[in-house]
């Protein structure tokens, strides 16, 4: 059995996720001065982006379960 694949998947989506949601707690800790820093992150890709990372670890997720099944429908039938 090999999980590398959808292990992989899931890191790289997590890592995603973690890396999106750093740039928005950023965006509103932003120091602000006598004028506004102005929006340094469009809300709506990044929760956009977010949604998508959450799919993708869900989709990797998936890919494993059936690898799984797949791997013991091998195995009952070598027997």
């Amino acid at each position: 059995m090999d999980f590398s694949i959808p292990a992989g998947g899931m890191q790289s989506a997590s890592q995603t996720f973690d890396s999106i949601a750093s740039s928005i707690t950023q965006a509103f800790n932003q120091p602000q001065g006598p004028t506004p820093l102005g929006d340094s992150v469009n809300l709506s890709t990044q929760v956009a982006s977010l949604m998508k990372s959450s799919e993708d670890f869900a989709a990797n997720v998936q890919v494993a379960i059936v690898e799984n099944a797949m791997n013991k429908s091998t195995f009952s039938v070598l027997g």
